[in-house]
């Protein structure tokens, strides 16, 4: 079996689980809470009360340092990342317990933010940055919530920064793909190019979560939050650690997810009423299943018959299904609460982390299926060429041989580019959709208001306006009218009235200026009416277009395909007219050496019958040699004819027998 082969088998491997101590905070130690944990020096053993639990790693309290944990749990899990293994790292524990400040989802960008999310996005940097002189790399991020046992997306909509203004949000529906990988329909999954993106995109997120207030925790999550970095890595045979100069190259696919979970709490402890009940409800309820999912798994008696699984008892426990039990390599971080009051917490978590250590992950790498069918391919071609080498001998063998590697070579090179292609025609798919999907919620915001009623009150607002300011200038030109009759006059009385006149038609023409300012202003809101409208339109046009484009490109990715599929079946066939031609040479080749065989046998057995004869001869001429000279010459002719048998034939040497009997 190949390197490539046995790199394909699923790799059998246990959850690994560590246990994360915090230390007592001051609310507890304002109650006079005591520490009831205990950890035995140099041990991953944990004590509290009788209940002893081990692990692989505990850490805090006497323990090992909390620091510690990315370098012991997380690293290694890093490295598996970019081998094309999926990874999981998974916070468990009740509310209050420090799961969130242990995986650091709520990182804010500050450098010395702990967490173990800000220390995995610098090094897969760091370890991107040092391959990129012989890989390709494409890294995407995306953000959700399971939240009242719902799925959202929080990188949905960057403008929401709190959970109070933002609009209603749509959940996103689970689906399970033909191979039975689980995926998320419709979910954002952002390409990023530095830590700092990346980041940038964990603090929004972070800012849309549900968070909550309760008696024991001011800032509780109520949500469990999922952050996934998608790497996919384009690796080609030019490295260093290749012996292939050929245009070769391997595709792998690899997920990290980074789980924190809402913690578990009673309704007693938290206070908890109303909305934050329900909460507290949806997420126990989630756990609990989480929890059966658990002890299915780690159960290993069940495991051997076969047990039902309940993964679709909830959405997080879908979500979770290559994680727990599947393609994927797992640590679980139970953090807990060393305080007495919350001892029968703790031990709950210390006993669904032990359960845990019994589940039996089988991970694989993730390898293009494309590129993996082409070096199955090339084993089998190399195998054979082995096999028609040691059937066959001469130039035409050779130059057969020849020709079916250039052959094969010219077609791997037409595959890439045919792959290259399809991954941009996907890509550019996906624009499109994406493109598709903020014209249509442009439209949903264009289609709120009423356009004719709307249109219908401005130009009513205009009339309205329209006629108070004919009213207005009328009033300035009687106005004006009396002021022309009173000029003639010089007494006091008509100087006031003049004044008192000329104030009011001042105030007049600055209430007409007021009147045509709206009724310029109204003309705008009706002109922008007009364009929203047009650019509703022209969305409209774009959105057809947009789906036009994109049946033709499903089109042409299916027409592709099927030409792939067709160009694998012949080979597959030319490879099996191969093996065929191949074991009939070898069927004649081990004909022709029976017959040799067969050949040799024969001509031994005459030899040896040759040899006795000779010897029976030998012997009659021996008793006869008494009476040699009395039968004179024919007898010594006879004689001399037989001291030499290897001269004539079996026949003669009879013949010359029976006559010096006779003689």
């Amino acid at each position: 079996m190949g390197s490539s082969d046995m790199a394909s088998q699923p790799q059998s491997d246990s959850v690994k689980v560590a246990v994360n101590v915090r230390p007592l905070i001051t609310p507890e130690l304002v109650l006079g809470c005591t520490d009831c944990v205990t950890v035995t020096p140099g041990e991953p053993q944990v004590q509290i009360g009788p209940h002893i639990f081990t692990y692989d790693h505990v850490y805090g309290s006497t323990g090992s340092s909390s620091s510690l944990i990315f370098e012991q749990c997380v690293y290694p899990l890093i490295d598996s990342l970019f081998c094309g293994y999926n990874t999981t790292v998974l916070a468990y524990g009740q509310t209050g317990s420090g799961k969130t400040y242990t995986m650091g989802t709520n990182y804010s960008g500050e450098s010395n933010c702990g967490g173990i999310i800000p220390q995995v996005m610098e090094t897969i940097f760091k370890k991107a940055d040092a391959m990129k002189g012989d890989t390709e790399f494409l890294i995407r991020v995306s953000f959700i919530e399971i939240f009242k046992e719902e799925v959202f997306d929080l990188l949905d909509d960057p403008g929401s920064v709190a959970k109070a203004a933002a609009p209603a949000r749509v959940p996103i529906q689970i689906r399970e793909t033909a191979n039975g990988s689980i995926t998320l329909a419709g979910v954002t999954e952002a390409e990023v190019k530095s830590k700092e993106e990346m980041a940038l995109h964990l603090a929004r997120g972070s800012l849309s979560r549900a968070t909550g207030s309760t008696n024991m925790n001011s800032q509780s999550s109520r949500s469990h939050a999922i952050f996934t970095i998608s790497i996919e890595q384009k690796r080609t045979s030019s490295s260093a650690s290749e012996k292939s100069t050929s245009n070769e190259y391997d595709i792998l696919s690899s997920k990290f997810h980074l789980v924190d979970l809402a913690g578990s709490e009673r309704a007693k402890r938290t206070g908890a009423d109303g909305l934050r009940l329900k909460e507290g409800i949806h997420i126990n309820r989630g756990l609990l299943a989480l929890g059966n999912v658990i002890s299915a798994l780690g159960d290993e008696k069940k495991r051997k018959e076969g047990a039902f699984v309940p993964y679709r008892d909830s959405k997080l426990t879908r979500l979770l299904q290559d994680s727990l039990g599947g393609n994927s390599k797992t640590v679980m971080i139970a953090c807990i609460s060393p305080a007495d009051s919350n001892a029968e917490e703790t031990i709950n978590t210390l006993k669904y982390a032990n359960r845990a250590r019994n589940i039996q992950n089988k991970a694989v790498i993730n390898r293009d299926p494309v590129t993996a069918e082409m070096q199955k391919l090339r084993s089998q071609l190399e195998q054979l060429q082995s096999e028609l080498l040691f059937s066959r001998s001469g130039s035409a063998a050779l130059e057969e041989l020849q020709l079916l590697q250039q052959k094969v070579s010219l077609l791997e090179l037409k595959n890439s580019e045919l792959y290259c292609e399809l991954k941009e025609r996907e890509m550019s798919c996906e624009q499109l959709a994406q493109r598709a999907v903020a014209a249509q919620a442009e439209m949903k915001q264009f289609a709120k208001s009423d356009t004719s009623v709307l249109k219908q009150h401005y130009e009513t607002k205009l009339h309205e306006m329209e006629q108070e300011k004919k009213t207005f200038q009328k009033e300035i030109e009687d106005l004006r009218h009396a002021l022309a009759k009173i000029s003639s006059s010089t007494d006091e009385c008509s100087h006031k009235m003049k004044e008192n006149y000329l104030q009011k038609m001042n105030m007049l023409e600055t209430q007409v200026s007021q009147l045509k300012k709206k009724q310029d202003a109204h003309q705008q809101l009706l002109r922008q009416k007009q364009k929203s409208d047009d650019a509703a339109m022209r969305l409209q046009g774009e959105i057809q277009r947009i789906k036009s484009q994109k049946v033709q490109l499903q089109q042409k990715i299916k027409q592709e395909s099927e030409q792939f599929r067709s160009w694998k079946a012949a080979r597959e066939k030319e490879v099996l007219q191969l093996k065929k031609e191949g074991r009939r040479n070898e069927y004649e080749m081990h004909k022709l050496l029976a017959l040799n065989q067969k050949q040799k046998m024969v001509l031994q057995r005459k030899t040896e019958e040759a040899t006795m004869a000779t010897k029976r001869l030998k012997d009659l001429l021996e008793a006869k040699k008494s009476t040699r000279d009395a039968h004179g010459t024919g007898a010594s002719g006879i004689q001399v004819l037989l001291q030499k048998p290897d001269n004539i034939s079996v026949n003669t040497i009879g013949f010359c027998t029976l006559m010096l009997y006779y003689v």
